[in-house]
């Protein structure tokens, strides 16, 4: 072709093609121009190296689900095209990651327990949409989100393997995981004005749910807290001790508090028992910091510190006899009595409906239960899921949708373990454990809450889990050290840790 020709055809498209992106971001229509300004990043990411397009962009949605919550999962850039955050990064991240294995010749799957667990879970659910769709519709393939959310799982892995991808995703952790305590803080201090200043067509950016800012702020502490077992930075220390302690004025902490518990168990077997003293230290320091608080309440029942003990009394609280006087507080054994109705009456359902197979996306898991708490009243009830992933994955797939889950669990621990086991002789394996930590904290959340339904959480789980065991294998594919007698009186689990946040 004549160079002049070809240049004026370059031209002539570039040129059509502006209009066109001029005349719909003019109706306010962000959908084209948002996939051509993703086009030319993701061709000049290709060109100049460093982590992968789907990394950066696996890194924003991740940063967006952790710090906007509720308000980034909302986001949409096509008014008539529901294309929200999660779907738009893997309707791109996944092709890629299939087109690279198909370029490479290898499997994205790996050959672990693992990834067969989670490809089985996939399965089981994908081959009982079909006659969901049919039933429900649009409603089963929402339902059916909890599914496909798992995808994530494979293109973290993918991304994983690789270090320049895997870093940025670490530094988007970490950036997300600082920000996060001052602005969760903030938030329930003026939602309004974060409503206000951050709306896109109507949607804030900005919008957290309660229960769910809770728990992805113990998942900031415990990768705070993994930095520092890193580095020994105070910075790491003071940031993760402002982590934990702003978990504490949040109206919902108590799956966040379940999870933090669990996960802080991981640490000491795997001695690293500095972390009980960081805890400790952040207990004290709010008890002591009591009496400035008795400056603008009347009553020590008032304060953020008796709200958060009072949530971790009721914890226990499952007859719902407790009294509670924290107005934050609200009447969490009433809370307990909510999900343990709502549990009951979904086992029961599945039980004398489909046992086997569940009862399908789509279907009404609330129904019975409303019946049964006595809400039948209530006109603007919602919920979709009973606030359990086990008891969500025994009413949609039944027994063989909730044994291929407890399987990914099973296969979860397996991985944990051997990690873990390395991290008591060393600190090689503490990037990884520190992904481990994360996912767990999602994981447990998820079995008191609705956090691996939706992707504010999910995608998070699944990503954090796909680095986890591509960062696992590293490491186990390694030889196991040997620790010496002589070595454990060096181990740096003798070093002191302050007793209190210690200046920067």
């Amino acid at each position: 072709m004549n160079p002049r020709l070809r240049h004026w055809l370059i031209g002539a498209s570039g040129a059509t093609l502006a209009l066109v992106l001029a005349a719909q971001i003019a109706d306010q229509n962000y959908a084209l121009s948002t996939l051509v300004t993703l086009g030319l990043l993701w061709l000049l990411a290709e060109w100049w190296g460093g982590p992968r397009p789907e990394a950066w962009l696996l890194a924003a949605v991740m940063f967006g689900y952790l710090v906007g919550n509720r308000g980034f999962a909302q986001l949409s850039l096509a008014p008539r095209l529901p294309l929200l955050p999660a779907e738009a990064a893997l309707l791109l991240g996944v092709p890629a990651i299939l087109f690279r294995a198909g370029i490479k010749q290898a499997s994205f799957v790996r050959r672990d327990a693992l990834n067969l667990a989670v490809l089985v879970w996939i399965v089981v659910g994908a081959a009982r949409l079909p006659v969901d769709w049919r039933r429900d519709g649009f409603l089963a393939l929402r339902d059916f989100a909890t599914i496909y959310y798992a995808s994530f799982f494979f293109l973290g892995q993918a991304l994983g393997s690789h270090a320049a991808s895997l870093g940025l995703l670490r530094r988007a952790l970490t950036a997300a995981a600082l920000l996060l305590p001052p602005l969760a803080i903030a938030f329930q201090r003026a939602p309004d004005f974060f409503i206000s200043l951050t709306s896109f067509r109507g949607i804030p950016l900005i919008f957290h749910k309660s229960d769910l800012i809770a728990t992805t702020l113990a998942v900031g502490f415990f990768w705070l807290w993994t930095r520092w077992e890193e580095t020994r930075r105070k910075v790491w220390l003071i940031a993760a001790g402002l982590s934990l302690a702003a978990i504490a004025p949040m109206p919902s902490p108590r799956a966040a508090m379940v999870a933090t518990a669990c996960v802080t168990v991981l640490w000491v077997v795997a001695r690293r028992r500095r972390i009980l003293a960081l805890q400790l230290s952040v207990v004290l320091i709010a008890v002591a910091a009591l009496p400035v608080m008795m400056l603008f309440k009347e009553d020590v029942r008032d304060t953020p510190i008796y709200s958060a003990y009072e949530h971790a009394v009721s914890i226990f609280d499952f007859q719902s006899q407790g009294v509670y006087h924290n107005r934050d507080s609200g009447d969490p054994g009433d809370n307990n009595r909510f999900r343990l109705v709502w549990w009951q009456a979904v086992a029961r359902e599945t039980w004398e409906t489909n046992p086997i197979f569940g009862l399908g996306f789509g279907y009404d898991l609330s129904a019975r239960f409303l019946a049964d708490y006595d809400w039948l009243t209530v006109e603007d009830f919602s919920a979709r899921s009973p606030h359990s992933i086990i008891f969500t994955m025994l009413g949609r797939m039944g027994l063989i949708g909730l044994a291929a889950f407890a399987a990914i669990a099973a296969a979860m621990g397996a991985v944990t373990w051997r990690l873990l086991r390395r991290v008591r002789t060393g600190d090689q394996a503490l990037g990884s454990f520190g992904w481990w930590s994360v996912s767990w904290v999602l994981f447990v959340s998820g079995c008191f809450g609705v956090v691996l339904e939706g992707p504010m959480g999910a995608v998070v789980f699944w990503t954090a889990l796909g680095l986890a065991n591509a960062t696992s294998a590293a490491v186990l594919a390694q030889p196991e050290p040997v620790e010496e007698p002589a070595e454990k009186s060096l181990s740096p689990d003798a070093a002191p840790l302050p007793t209190a946040i210690p200046s920067a």
